[in-house]
């Protein structure tokens, strides 16, 4: 097996070492086995697609109850030909900030298990990288129903330091409260592996038509660290991840077989299509939490919040067009 790093999970599986052995064993000889780039793209396995439902009850400035329904494949079906297709789906709330749980009096966390022959797998940031578009975009329509600021929103249903910290500080670096009229801004804040990362994201109108992010302030609350540098260049990595994924690329099937095999049809982002990102890192003695991941989940709800702030459209399907808005 080959070192793990830099294949965001996909090396951790056996299928291409299982097909060296078995030609190996076939032909009576050592063998390399090398897949093509149409290969590898074709073969899976493929971060599931899902759908959610969400609802919530307000009285006055605050949710007193919320229910979310999520439909998608279980990854844990992979692992065993005997997981019982019916069992609940722990990670319907990966994503979610914990101190929402007790913000939220009346809660329901509830999924339907979708079965397709498409093998599924981790993903950057796993099902926090759903979940978190679908639990942000819909904090946003509630704040709005509310008639309350996004940021101060999240803030009153947040009763925990650590947030209320890193909220504060993304509105300090990003002039939230003095933000201007002629763009769009978008907030999230998330929670997975251990991290809190907030995300504050400007869009304006691109000069050739469309819409282009101007400006990405990211605060990250990984608990005691040791090197900023590579936080800030996970940071940055995975909010360029993020905008593709969001954007510009996607799997589509036909015939049983993925449609996109190489980078001539599965399109990735450019260095260009992101304005400046400021990335500010919490200082604190808590435990440590990851940083390869977490800072990938708030930005898709923040730019689609901001979208929204300036142009008055709900994103509510991935991946969508930037320049046929």
């Amino acid at each position: 097996m080959t070192f793990l790093g830099g294949g965001f999970g996909r090396k951790a599986f056996t299928d291409y070492t299982a097909e060296a052995v078995f030609i190996s064993k076939a032909v009576k000889a050592p063998v390399k086995v090398t897949w093509t780039r149409e290969d590898d793209m074709t073969q899976g396995p493929f971060r599931p697609g899902a759908m959610y439902k969400l609802q919530a009850g307000l009285k006055g400035s605050r949710i007193q109850s919320y229910a979310m329904k999520m439909a998608a494949q279980n990854m844990d079906l992979q692992d065993s030909p005997r997981f019982d297709k019916k069992a609940f789906n722990p990670n319907t709330i990966e994503g979610l900030c914990e101190p929402y749980m007790l913000a939220f009096r009346h809660n329901s966390f509830s999924d339907i298990p979708t079965v397709s022959p498409i093998p599924v797998m981790w993903w950057r940031s796993v099902y926090a990288s759903t979940n978190g578009f679908a639990y942000e975009s819909f904090m946003d329509e509630c704040a709005i129903a509310a008639g309350k600021d996004p940021l101060d929103f999240r803030k009153s249903h947040l009763p925990n330091e650590r947030h209320q910290a890193v909220l504060d500080k993304l509105a300090e670096i990003s002039n939230w409260k003095s933000r201007g009229k002629n763009s769009g801004w978008g907030i999230a804040i998330t929670e997975c592996f251990g991290s809190i990362t907030g995300e504050a994201v400007k869009v304006g109108k691109a000069p050739e038509g469309g819409l282009r992010v101007e400006k990405v302030f990211a605060v990250m609350d990984c608990g005691w660290y040791v090197n900023p540098d590579i936080i800030r260049a996970q940071v940055e990595g995975s909010i360029y991840m993020a905008y593709g994924a969001a954007t510009t690329h996607e799997t589509t099937f036909a015939d049983g077989k993925a449609v996109e095999d190489n980078f001539n049809s599965y399109n990735l982002p450019r260095i260009g299509d992101v304005g400046e990102i400021v990335v500010h890192i919490m200082e604190n003695e808590e435990k440590p939490g990851g940083v390869g991941e977490p800072a990938l989940p708030p930005f898709a709800p923040a730019m689609c919040n901001a979208i929204f702030d300036l142009t008055g459209k709900r994103i509510r399907k991935l991946p969508f067009n930037m320049q046929a808005l």
